[in-house]
C-alpha cells in the first residue's frame, strides 16, 4: 500500500513467492551462439521441403497439391478426355472437321451435255448486273465496295447453271459516265476446246459496269 514503509526482509520473500516474475540468466558479453549449438541434439520433426542433399526426399507441397494421379516429372494429368490411339487432336478444342475428298473420275474433258455455255451465260450477267445497278449511283469512295457486291452476285448466279466440274473466274469494272472511252481487256491461258468466257456491259445514267466470267474446266 501506498505510504506505508516495508521492511528490507519482506520484499525480498514477496518476490521470492511470486512465480510470474523469473528473471533471465546473466549471458557473458563478447560473445554470440553459434548455429551448432542453438540446433537442438537428435532427429527433429518432418521437413515439409524436401531437401536436395538428404538421401530420400520428405513430404513435399507441391506433391501433395497434385494428388494421387500425378504423372511423370510431378506434372498434373489433364481433366479433358483422353483421345484414342491415332485420332486427330485439335488444340483449339472445337471437333475436328472432317476431310472432304472427292473421287477421282479420270476424266480429262467435260461428259456430253455439260459443255460451257457462253450465251447463256451472257444473258445471266446481263441480268444480274442490271439487278445490281438498279437504282446505284456512281461515288468514288463507295466504288470498290459496289465492284465486289456485284462480282459476288454474279459468281452466285453463274454458279447455278454452269456445268459442273468447271471453276469460275469473274472479275467487275465499275467506272462513272463522263463522255470518256473504256477498253476492257482480258488474257487468259486455257484450253480452247473446253473452256469459255462471257462478258455483259451495262449502263445507267451515272455509271458504267463491265463483267466478265472464265470458266475452266477442272479435273
Amino acid at each position: 500500500m501506498a505510504g506505508r514503509p516495508v521492511p528490507p526482509g519482506s520484499q525480498e520473500e514477496e518476490t521470492a513467492k511470486d512465480p510470474g516474475l523469473k528473471l533471465a540468466p546473466a549471458r557473458p558479453l563478447g560473445r554470440l551462439p553459434s548455429i551448432d549449438e542453438t540446433r537442438p541434439a537428435g532427429p527433429g520433426p518432418a521437413s515439409r521441403r524436401g531437401s536436395v542433399l538428404g538421401p530420400a526426399s520428405s513430404f513435399s507441397r507441391c506433391n501433395s497439391l497434385a494428388g494421387p494421379g500425378v504423372g511423370p516429372g510431378g506434372r498434373r494429368p489433364s481433366l479433358g478426355p483422353t483421345p484414342l490411339l491415332g485420332s486427330r487432336v485439335s488444340f483449339s478444342g472445337l471437333p475436328p472437321v472432317p476431310a472432304c475428298r472427292a473421287v477421282p473420275s479420270y476424266r480429262t474433258e467435260p461428259a456430253p451435255g455439260e459443255h460451257w455455255q457462253a450465251a447463256r451465260t451472257q444473258r445471266t450477267l446481263e441480268a444480274a448486273l442490271a439487278e445490281g445497278l438498279r437504282d446505284a449511283c456512281y461515288v468514288g469512295a463507295e466504288a470498290g465496295r459496289l465492284a465486289r457486291e456485284l462480282c459476288e452476285l454474279v459468281r452466285v448466279r453463274v454458279r447455278e447453271l454452269s456445268p459442273p466440274r468447271y471453276k469460275l473466274v469473274c472479275s467487275v469494272v465499275v467506272g462513272p459516265r463522263a463522255g470518256q472511252g473504256v477498253l476492257v481487256v482480258s488474257r487468259a491461258l486455257w484450253d480452247a476446246e473446253h473452256d469459255g468466257l462471257a462478258s455483259a456491259v451495262v449502263t445507267n445514267a451515272s455509271l458504267f459496269a463491265v463483267a466478265t466470267v472464265h470458266g475452266l474446266y477442272c479435273e
